[in-house]
């Protein structure tokens, strides 16, 4: 978790691109019908931690990609 930020392709890895995956397994998860409140969860967390600063704009995009109901 955390560390530095690798931008080497392939070998991506730090805050933003864990923010990044979590968003998008959230979005794939829920867009099949999936419960993704663990994934939700952990950006929830994760947004309380400087180093993670772009999770609470993550998790408010995921918020924005739900079809109307």
């Amino acid at each position: 978790m955390g560390g530095e930020v690798c931008k080497r392709k392939g070998f991506e890895r730090g805050p933003y691109y864990e923010i990044e995956f979590v968003k998008e397994v959230i979005i794939a998860k829920e867009a099949k019908g999936e419960d993704a409140s663990f994934e939700r969860d952990l950006l929830k967390s994760w947004a309380k931690h400087e180093s993670y600063k772009g999770a609470k704009e993550a998790l408010a995009s995921c918020d924005n990609t739900l079809p109307p109901s």
